[in-house]
């Protein structure tokens, strides 16, 4: 019985560890095995992303993931984007009946777009190099522009961008990155 024991548990300790380094460059314990999202976040690359049913005002919004130590969602890569928008068009339930508020604000100074959590001005062209004018994401500034507002992923477009009136409540979506 001991000797089976002792068998068993070499043969789980051998597993586990085959899973956290199968991926990993030598000598490198692969992250994304070792480090976990909090409950209720959704991993995507170096950060987690949580999708509150609650409706908050933008202001709100940011203060609520602030006091946890997490920021509103900054979409900085096409990548995330879709990953972002394909997430949302997967849950069901009642809490989709709205947008989900994203870093982005014109509130500051109108027509200026940028994201609050780095300051950098929103590149809405990165998304569609090619032709930004066929993008999701930048064409809805083709009529926003000299607006103030704040930035959400609308249900009623699909999720694509577009400006909100801050006060409106929206869901909205708290993002963690690993460094935090």
């Amino acid at each position: 019985l001991k000797a089976t024991a002792m068998a068993f548990f070499i043969h789980a300790f051998i597993c586990c560890w085959f899973l956290i380094s199968a991926n990993a460059a030598p000598g490198k314990l692969n992250k994304d095995a070792v480090e976990k999202c909090p409950d209720g976040f959704v991993r995507f690359q170096d950060s987690c992303y949580n999708f509150y049913s609650e409706k908050f005002s933008w202001p709100e919004a940011l203060i609520f993931c602030r006091a946890f130590n997490y920021t509103l969602v900054t979409l900085t890569t096409i990548d995330q984007y879709k990953f972002i928008k394909g997430h949302l068009t997967t849950i069901t339930g009642g809490y989709i009946s709205s947008g989900f508020w994203t870093a982005g604000t014109s509130a500051d100074l109108q027509g200026h777009w940028k994201w609050v959590t780095n300051k950098q001005t929103i590149d809405f062209d990165q998304f569609n190099a090619t032709d930004p004018t066929k993008s999701s994401f930048s064409g809805m500034l083709l009529s926003t522009n000299q607006q103030s507002g704040c930035l959400a992923l609308e249900k009623s477009t699909g999720f694509n961008v577009a400006r909100v009136d801050c006060m409106t409540p929206q869901h909205f979506i708290c993002e963690r990155h690993d460094s935090q």
